[in-house]
Formats: structure tokens, C-alpha cells, sequence
């Protein structure tokens, strides 16, 4: 049974400041993996069934709402008609569930932040496991682009490879933080 620990008990530096780190992480990765799963949830459902796109329909009053030129209108129509031809036809479903997988576990890791911040008894055994599956989803993320094709690489692998190096970081520095707390954080440091 592991015993409260007392109101004046103080809360160990790493995990406070790990734990601020996590949570802002988190809170950015949720919003980060939610508009990739609806991304791919809205270009898949909308690719006509014969797979051609109709050209660009940019009409004026929408250009001035919006303050682009019938020339951006037109570019932003073929770069969505490029990344849906070059993704293949499992692309958007295997990238779909990743995302909503990560959309969770981002969610999860903003909770998990918390109780690192305050250094309940749980949290760093919970940030192992939660920022562990985040590193192996930023893994099969950037296995699944890697497979896709040279376009859909050029458009994400260095933002998965940030991910997952942020990641790992993440992860060692829980571990470090641990090893630190089992050895006794008084035996070698300043009084």
C-alpha cells in the first residue's frame, strides 16, 4: 500500500516542470491529431467516385470573404486534388484511425501532465505508459507516410520525426525522474 504523502512533502522539480511540458504538449497534440482525423475524414468523403476533380469553383463574392485571389482559390484546390491522388486508397483510413487513436492518448497525456505537476502517486507509471503509446503511434504514423509516396512524405515525415523525437524525450526524462526519486534524491545534490 503505498502511504499518503504529507501536506508539507514538497513536489520533486522534474515532475513539475515534466508534467507543465506534457500538459502543453498534450493540449497542442489533441488539437494536432483531431484535424488530421478530420482531414482525412473530410477528403475521403468527398472524392468523387470516378476519382477526377472538378475544377475550381472560386466564385468572387467568396474570394473577397475571404480576402484570396481567384489565383490562391484555384492553388489551394489542386494541392487538396494532389495530396487526394497521391494518397492511396488505405491511406486515409489507416491515417484516420492513427489520428483518433493519438487524439485520445493526447487527451489522456493532458491529464496525465496534471498529476505529474502535483506528483501523485500514479502519474509518473501513467506518463510511461501514456507518452510510450504516443511514441509508437508517431512510429506507425511515420511508417504509414513512408509507404504512401514521395508527396505524402514531403508533407508530413518531419513533423511525425519532431513528434516522436519530443516524444522520446518525454519518456526518458519520466524515467530519469523516477530513477532519481528510487535512489533518493537527497544523496548527491546540494543541501
Amino acid at each position: 500500500m503505498i502511504a499518503p504523502r504529507s501536506a508539507t512533502a514538497s513536489v520533486p522539480g522534474w515532475a513539475s516542470i515534466l508534467g507543465v511540458v506534457v500538459v502543453v504538449l498534450g493540449v497542442f497534440l489533441t488539437a494536432a491529431h483531431a484535424t488530421e482525423w478530420l482531414k482525412q475524414s473530410v477528403l475521403s468523403a468527398n472524392v468523387p467516385p470516378s476519382g477526377i476533380m472538378p475544377d475550381a469553383d472560386c466564385p468572387p463574392a467568396e474570394l473577397e470573404e475571404e480576402g484570396i485571389s481567384e489565383a490562391e482559390c484555384e492553388y489551394l484546390v489542386d494541392h487538396v486534388r494532389g495530396l487526394m491522388l497521391a494518397s492511396p486508397d488505405w491511406f486515409p483510413a489507416a491515417m484516420g484511425t492513427l489520428a483518433i487513436m493519438g487524439t485520445i492518448l493526447a487527451f489522456v497525456s493532458v491529464i496525465v501532465g496534471g498529476a505529474l505537476v502535483n506528483h501523485t502517486p500514479w502519474a509518473s507509471v501513467a506518463a510511461i505508459g501514456v507518452l510510450g503509446g504516443l511514441v509508437l503511434i508517431d512510429i506507425l504514423q511515420f511508417g504509414t507516410v513512408a509507404l504512401a509516396g514521395p508527396i505524402l512524405r514531403d508533407a508530413y515525415l518531419g513533423n511525425f520525426f519532431l513528434w516522436f523525437l519530443l516524444h522520446l524525450m518525454l519518456v526518458t526524462g519520466v524515467f530519469a525522474g523516477r530513477q532519481y526519486d528510487q535512489k533518493g534524491s537527497g544523496e548527491s545534490g546540494p543541501p
